[in-house]
C-alpha cells in the first residue's frame, strides 16, 4: 500500500477520533433533572415563542423563536426523559432556514422522536417535520411547507398526533378581499414523508358548510377519535347579501381516518341545536368575520363518543353574557345514556374578550384519560383580569372536584393521565401599576398535585418571553420557557404530581442500546433485554442509510445493508420496549 495511503487512512482515523470527542465535550455544563434548571439552549437574543411535545420516550422536542435583527430563526431540541440533551442532535435543529417574523408557534409528537412544528408568519400557515436525529425529514422542505392562511393573524390551528406517527392540522378558511365570502374548515391528514395519510388527499379536505342556507363557519374544534378519525365541532351562522348574518346551527360529525364519514355518518354531521351572532351586531362588534376564540370545544371520552362543549352569547344592554352547555355524545351521534338531550347546563358567565380577541379567550375541553372531560371556561373578574378556569365532569355527567385555573398569557394545558391534568401560563416583565403582579412563570395541577411558580421583580423589563407545556405519558410533564434576564436562553424542567422533580441525574445508567461497526460484516446491535427490536441508521445529514428490526429471539445482530457504509460517524435510532434510544456509531476503514 502507498505511504500516502497510509497517510491518508491515518488522517481519517485522527480526524474522527478528534470530531468524536468534540462531540462528547460539547455535551451541555448541566445535564438531569435537579434543582436548577435545564439550559436547553444559551442565547442572548429574545426568545418571544415557546412551544412543546413529547418525544414519544417519556422526554420532550422544545421548540423555539429566536429573535433577530430582520425576524427570526426557529429552532427545535429534544430533552431525554432523564434531562439530558439528546447528544444525536449535536446543535439546536433547524425548523425553517426562513428568517422571518412569526406570531404564533406549535408542536405535535410523531410518536419516534421527532416532530411536527407548525407556525404562522401573519396569517400564513407553515408545517415542517423534523425527524429523530434533528434534520428535515425526507419529503419535507428546510423552508417549511406554506399549507395555507387563516382569516387573521389572531386566529390559530388546532394540530394534534393521527396515532399512527402522522399529523392532524385543521384552521378556518376565509377570502377576506370579498366581503360576504363564507367562512369553512379546511383539515389537513399528513404522514411523516409529507403526503396524504388514510387516504386523504395531500391538499386536505374541507368541511362546515352545510345545514342552514348559505352557512358560514363562526368557529369550530376536533379531537382524535378512538379508531384514529376525527371528532369535529362547529358553529354556522346563515349569511345572507352583503355580509347580514341570520342564527345558524351547532354540528358535530364523526370522521373516519380517511376523512369521509364514519360509518353511518356524513361529512354534514348532526345539529345539535342553534347557534346566533346577533349579539355581536347589539354590542356593536363586527359580526361577519368569524371569532377569533372559538364558542365550540370537542374532545374524546376514551371510548366511542365523545364530549361537544358550546357557548351562546348574549347582549344584556351592556356585557355580553355566554350560556354554556356540554353534550356527551356516543359513537352514533345519540345522546350518550343517562344524560339529558339538552346537554348539561353549565350555567352563565359574562365575557369580556371583545378587549381580548384572541384564540386564548376559545373555551377548552380536554379528555381527562379516564372517561371524563375538563370544560376550560374564560372569565373576567375585572378589567384587570383574565383567566381560564377547567372544571371537572365525569364520564356519567357528575360535578368531580379538582378544578384548576390559570392566567389567559400563554396559556398551555395537557392531560396527566391518571385523570388530572396540567395548566401553565406566564407574564413577561413586572408590575407597573398596583392591580398587576410581577413577572412569572407556574404551572398549576388539579388536586391532587402540587405547582411550580416562580416570580421576580422585573418592573418594564421583559425577563420571560413565552412557556411550552408537554405531558410525558408517565403521569409527568416537562415545562419549558425563555428567559431574558438572570437566565439567557430556554429552559426546562420536569414535574409529576407530587412537583418538580429535582432527583434525576445525568444518565448514569447502563445504555439499552449498544451498537458498533464491524469491518467486513457491517453495524452490530445490542438491545438490553429481549424486547423487540426496530432500528433505523442515519447519517450526519440526517438522511437514512439503513434499518432492521428483529422479534427479540435475537440478542445480537446486524443491520443489513451496513458492510459497505463509508467512513463516518453514524446514528442508530431504534424503539425499544415502547421507547426511543439512541446510539452512536464510528465506522472507521
Amino acid at each position: 500500500m502507498p505511504y500516502a495511503t497510509h497517510r491518508a487512512r491515518y488522517f481519517i482515523v485522527a480526524l474522527l477520533v478528534t470530531w468524536f470527542g468534540l462531540m462528547l465535550l460539547t455535551r451541555p455544563a448541566h445535564g438531569g433533572w435537579s434543582a436548577d434548571a435545564v439550559e436547553v439552549h444559551a442565547t442572548s437574543a429574545l426568545c418571544p415563542l415557546v412551544s412543546a411535545c413529547d418525544d414519544g420516550s417519556r422526554g420532550a422536542i422544545v421548540v423555539w423563536q429566536e429573535n433577530t435583527a430582520s425576524g427570526g430563526l426557529l429552532k427545535a431540541r429534544r430533552v431525554l426523559a432523564h434531562g439530558d440533551l439528546d447528544p444525536t442532535w449535536s446543535a439546536p435543529a433547524a425548523v425553517s432556514s426562513q428568517d422571518a417574523a412569526r406570531v404564533a408557534i406549535g408542536a405535535v409528537s410523531d410518536g419516534a422522536g421527532g416532530a411536527y412544528v407548525w407556525w404562522m408568519e401573519n396569517s400564513a400557515l407553515f408545517l415542517n417535520h423534523v425527524g429523530p436525529t434533528g434534520a428535515i425529514a425526507t419529503g419535507w422542505l428546510a423552508r417549511g411547507r406554506n399549507v395555507g392562511s387563516l382569516p387573521s393573524s389572531s386566529h390559530r390551528p388546532t394540530a394534534f398526533s393521527d396515532g399512527a406517527g402522522g399529523i392532524y392540522l385543521g384552521w378556518l378558511v376565509k377570502n377576506v378581499f370579498i366581503f360576504d365570502s363564507p367562512t369553512n374548515i379546511r383539515i389537513v391528514h399528513l404522514g411523516p414523508a409529507g403526503t396524504g395519510a388514510g387516504g386523504w388527499p395531500a391538499g386536505g379536505r374541507a368541511y362546515g358548510t352545510v345545514g342552514v342556507d348559505n352557512p358560514t363557519v363562526m368557529g369550530f374544534a376536533m379531537d382524535r377519535a378512538s379508531d384514529g378519525g376525527l371528532w369535529l365541532g362547529w358553529q354556522t351562522n346563515q349569511m345572507l347579501a352583503m355580509g347580514a348574518l341570520l342564527p345558524g346551527e351547532v354540528r358535530a360529525a364523526r370522521l373516519a381516518p380517511s376523512g369521509l364519514g364514519a360509518t353511518g355518518w356524513t361529512t354534514s354531521g348532526i345539529a345539535l341545536g342553534p347557534y346566533s351572532v346577533e349579539y355581536r351586531m347589539q354590542a356593536g362588534l363586527a359580526a361577519v368575520y368569524p371569532l377569533a376564540q372559538s364558542h365550540v370545544g370537542v374532545a374524546a371520552d376514551g371510548g366511542d363518543g365523545a364530549f361537544v362543549y358550546h357557548g351562546q352569547g348574549a347582549f344584556d344592554g351592556s356585557s355580553v353574557i355566554f350560556h354554556d352547555t356540554l353534550r356527551h355524545l356516543d359513537g352514533a351521534g345519540a345522546t350518550a345514556s343517562g344524560w339529558a338531550e339538552s346537554g348539561l347546563n353549565l350555567g352563565d358567565r359574562y365575557d369580556w374578550s371583545s378587549s381580548f380577541p384572541a384564540d386564548i379567550s376559545s373555551i377548552r375541553a380536554l379528555a381527562d384519560a379516564r372517561g371524563g372531560v375538563y370544560f376550560g371556561q374564560p372569565y373576567y373578574a375585572s378589567e384587570f383580569t383574565e383567566r381560564l378556569h377547567f372544571g371537572h365532569i365525569a364520564l356519567d355527567g357528575t360535578c368531580l372536584p379538582g378544578g384548576v385555573g390559570a392566567d389567559q398569557r400563554g396559556v398551555e394545558y395537557a392531560a396527566r393521565g391518571d385523570g388530572g391534568m396540567f395548566i401553565a401560563s406566564f407574564k413577561p416583565s413586572g408590575a407597573t401599576g398596583p392591580y398587576e403582579l410581577d413577572a412569572y412563570i407556574g404551572v398549576g395541577q388539579s388536586d391532587p398535585g402540587a405547582s411550580f411558580f416562580e416570580s421576580q421583580v422585573s418592573y418594564y423589563a421583559t425577563r420571560y418571553g413565552d412557556v411550552g407545556l408537554t405531558a410525558t405519558g408517565d403521569g409527568g410533564a416537562i415545562f419549558a420557557w425563555s428567559q431574558a434576564i438572570d437566565r439567557h436562553g430556554v429552559y426546562a424542567i420536569r414535574l409529576n404530581p407530587t412537583g418538580r422533580v429535582t432527583g434525576v441525574p445525568p444518565a448514569t445508567i447502563a445504555h439499552p442500546l449498544r451498537a458498533w461497526f464491524v469491518r467486513g460484516a457491517g453495524v452490530r446491535v445490542r438491545g438490553a433485554g429481549a424486547a423487540a427490536l426496530a432500528l433505523r441508521i442515519h447519517d450526519v445529514s440526517g438522511r437514512e442509510v439503513a434499518r432492521g428490526e428483529t422479534d427479540g429471539t435475537i440478542g445480537e445482530w446486524t443491520v443489513p445493508g451496513t458492510a459497505e457504509l463509508p467512513s463516518g460517524i453514524y446514528f442508530a435510532s431504534a424503539k425499544l420496549g415502547g421507547r426511543e434510544v439512541n446510539a452512536r456509531v464510528a465506522v472507521i476503514r
